[in-house]
């Protein structure tokens, strides 16, 4: 598993589709939260970090949900958006979202083999086993 993390519109996808020679037939991105159905059969999963959202508001635990499918999680390229930091959330949703996600991206980053961080389109080696 190799997990990209970053903040929006940083180059996360831009940047994994280089490092990895990704095509864009190879990635899933989840941008309709309406049907958030995983399919595993894609190499690079984008916009984790809307799977977590539709999880919290649905009161479903995104964590258990990864444990449950982590032999299917072993071989992705898995981007989220880093929503961890900041301004504490005012709404009740968001900050449970936010508890949710900085929860699944700490069991995937102590799982992957390599972590990398992206900002402003560089990318940092955050882990490189």
């Amino acid at each position: 598993m190799i997990l990209v993390f970053g903040g929006a519109y940083n180059g996360k996808l831009s940047f994994v589709k280089e490092k990895f020679n990704i095509s864009d037939e190879e990635v899933l991105t989840l941008n309709n939260i309406d049907d958030l159905e995983i399919d595993f059969s894609k190499k690079v999963i984008n916009k984790f970090q809307n799977l977590t959202y539709k999880m919290s508001l649905e009161n479903q635990d995104p964590l258990k949900y990864i444990l449950e499918n982590e032999s299917l999680f072993k071989d992705k390229i898995i981007i989220s958006d880093d929503i961890c930091e900041g301004i504490v959330p005012l709404k009740k949703e968001d900050r449970i979202w936010r508890e949710n996600t900085g929860k699944c991206l700490q069991y995937l980053s102590k799982n992957s083999k390599e972590v990398y961080r992206v900002f402003c389109g560089i990318p940092m080696v955050i882990k490189d086993e």
